[in-house]
């Protein structure tokens, strides 16, 4: 039998099975609102440090405060609702605060100055947080990898051995690689949607709906994964079940394990490039999770369509000053009727 159909049957596996720890690490990032949280904490700092003793000594007059961080947080946030705000959604709703009508009452020049340096300055804390947050991540993805391989027996040996007996199910497997890979694709981008969105949930990022649909999913996974004839699981239905470890040791099947673990939890990046570089099919893999590219009537290449102009401005200035104008002029409207023009987010 051929080594590399072998290794290519190994790195198929392990992707399927990093793909599974994928799912059961998102489902505790929503059940724990680790994103919210995440941004709570870096909305604190970026409070103390840029707000409250930067912005706030410059612009400060008569020795009157800002609002305090809860509030400020709450504005930004949409009343923790959010679990990201982008730097133009975070100018637009600075705006709202007390700091940001400050700001807009100072010369348009200094304006300018001002909301480049906040805006910068929040990408900054915007992209520390992220680095801090992926490096957690991975670690919980270890972890989580080693628990889902001791509670399903995924054991690397047992599987290696398994494909130097058994040349059907390897070549089984191997052909699987372009189907790995595009369930792995998909299963990215849902993850990029999820953390790229706000999700406008006031009490915790996943409901019992979602976890329903969740856990749904990664039975159907693991139902796929039994079904190619991977030696995982247990007899009878039964957990730690001595018939399955007594062949290796209980030693053994727990140090193989707990390295089965750790090599799942590498990533679905790394064994989705493992597998890429090991299969004979990429070409056919990339054909199908990635659509053709648009052509024109002369053959070339055309931008996809994406609907109608951004209503919302790129540049943080521009969003931060309409923001401004249209709190003035909703703040006159509101003076002028008396006070009965309701909420403003529905006045707009």
């Amino acid at each position: 039998m051929n080594a590399l159909q072998i290794a290519l049957a190994l790195a198929v596996s392990m992707l399927i099975f990093s793909t599974l720890a994928t799912m059961v690490v998102e489902m505790f990032h929503k059940l724990l609102g680790s994103r919210r949280r995440g941004l709570k904490k870096m909305l604190e700092a970026f409070y103390e440090n840029e707000v409250k003793q930067r912005l706030q000594a410059l612009i400060q007059r008569g020795g009157v405060a800002v609002e305090d961080m809860p509030e400020f947080i709450q504005t930004i946030t949409l009343k923790a609702g959010d679990t990201s705000v982008t730097t133009i959604e975070f100018v637009r709703r600075l705006a709202d605060t007390e700091i940001g009508k400050r700001i807009g009452r100072r010369a348009d020049n200094e304006v300018d100055v001002l909301i480049d340096g906040v805006a910068e300055r929040y990408e900054e804390y915007g992209r520390q947080a992220s680095q801090l947050f992926r490096r957690y991540s991975q670690i919980g993805t270890v972890v989580v990898s080693m628990v889902v391989a001791l509670c399903l027996n995924i054991n690397v040996l047992v599987i290696f051995r398994t494909f130097q007996s058994n040349e059907t199910l390897t070549r089984t497997v191997a052909l699987q690689a372009q189907q790995a890979m595009a369930a792995y694709k998909v299963q990215a981008e849902i993850l990029r949607t999820t953390q790229s969105r706000d999700l406008d949930i006031t009490a915790v990022d996943m409901d019992l709906d979602d976890l329903k649909a969740s856990v749904k999913k990664f039975n159907d996974a693991l139902a796929k994964a039994e079904k190619l004839g991977l030696p995982i699981g247990w007899s009878d239905d039964k957990i730690f079940n001595a018939s399955d470890i007594e062949p290796l040791g209980w030693f053994v099947w727990t140090l193989t394990t707990l390295l089965t673990g750790f090599l799942i939890g590498l990533g679905g990046p790394f064994w989705y490039d493992v597998v890429k570089r090991l299969t004979p099919v990429t070409q056919l893999a990339g054909a199908l999770v990635r659509p053709p590219p648009a052509t024109d009537d002369a053959g070339k290449r055309t931008t996809p369509k994406r609907g109608g102009p951004p209503m919302v401005p790129e540049d943080p200035k521009i969003a931060f000053k309409t923001a401004i104008r249209a709190n003035r002029i909703l703040d006159t409207m509101d003076a002028e009727s008396g006070g009965f023009l309701g909420p403003k987010a529905l006045r707009l």
